[in-house]
């Protein structure tokens, strides 16, 4: 997943962003969202997009708060967007105008809601929890605490989506993830947006999601670090409150510095964004023609007007780029 971030009248290619979906691709710019999928029934790439929210608070100037919101916008958008896109891909037909809305009665909501009860206490446990536990069970103190904790979590994260890669429907997500970078990076370089150019573009991305947890990790060292330093207290309770109060802030840092590491990618500093590339081994695979006609599909409905929704099935052949964007005022 890349990032996004405040836009103007005419789009920065740099802002472009998106992630990889069940059967599609996800891509996001600072004002609309495109989904496209391929719909089981018929396997025509159908898509649909929505407007975006443009934050006007001078707040969203400050570099730490625009990492939070980055985040919250990212996790709305991305629900919303696995929504849509599960509904194009299973629907019966990919010309139907209007798919059926399915209400939930008071109990399915309340399975959902305890759903992401305990998905939340899960990763609290696998992610905050055991690391701590590990860390402290080695008989680790001090600074060798807080790296091995940063880095048995980060193991951990790694470590479990390279399972999951092992199943063949996430193989398929690792490829869509792998054309979603191809495609905006063919984007960003100006070229025509159509699978066969976007095949010509590395599947590695500098502000990628999983580049974004290895940034995490580093900054979750001085951050822990310092309040370690601080308050001197090494109980488990004290260690785990704070990985959890504390969450936002190593988020807005770990952003802010992805950003700076992704602009420095093509010059002699980009080493900083070494890692996190070499993480996307695990989490992209090289994707095909029918990948990367979806990502583009999806890119371009990212990138049509912002009047409302539209759904149509779509060709992936139309030659699109930058300076078609530019011409059509953004």
């Amino acid at each position: 997943m890349t990032d996004s971030a405040p836009s103007t009248d005419v789009l920065p290619v740099e802002l472009v962003g998106g992630n990889a979906l069940p059967g599609g691709v996800m891509m996001r710019t600072a004002r609309r969202v495109g989904v496209a999928v391929r719909n089981e029934a018929t396997g025509e790439i159908v898509s649909e997009g929505f407007d975006l929210d443009r934050p006007t608070g001078r707040w969203m100037r400050l570099p730490l708060a625009r990492g939070v919101y980055a985040m919250r916008v990212a996790l709305l958008t991305g629900k919303r967007a696995m929504e849509i896109g599960d509904r194009l891909r299973w629907a019966e037909s990919a010309d139907e105008d209007d798919a059926p809305e399915i209400t939930l009665g008071w109990f399915a909501k309340t399975l959902v809601v305890l759903g992401a009860i305990v998905g939340i206490v899960l990763e609290i446990a696998a992610f905050r929890v055991v690391p701590i536990v590990i860390a402290k069970g080695i008989g680790l103190t001090g600074a060798w605490f807080i790296v091995a904790d940063a880095g048995i979590r980060l193991a951990l994260l790694l470590g479990t989506l390279l399972v999951m890669s092992m199943f063949r429907p996430f193989r398929g997500i690792l490829s869509y993830h792998g054309a979603e970078h191809q495609t905006i990076a063919a984007f960003e370089a100006g070229a025509p947006l159509t699978a066969a150019a976007a095949a010509g573009y590395t599947r590695f991305h500098p502000r990628c999601g999983t580049s974004f947890l290895v940034v995490s990790s580093v900054v979750s060292v001085g951050v822990y670090g310092v309040v370690l330093w601080a308050t001197g207290n090494f109980s488990y309770i004290a260690l785990i409150l704070t990985r959890i109060v504390l969450a936002p802030v190593v988020t807005a840092v770990a952003f802010e510095l992805q950003r700076q590491a992704a602009r420095l990618s093509n010059g002699p500093w980009r080493f900083l964004s070494s890692p996190g590339m070499w993480a996307q081994h695990l989490t992209t695979r090289a994707p095909g023609a029918a990948e990367l006609e979806v990502a583009v599909v999806a890119l371009r409905e990212a990138l049509e007007g912002h009047g409302g929704i539209a759904r149509h099935v779509a060709s992936p052949a139309q030659d699109f780029s930058l300076a078609d964007l530019s011409s059509a005022g953004g």
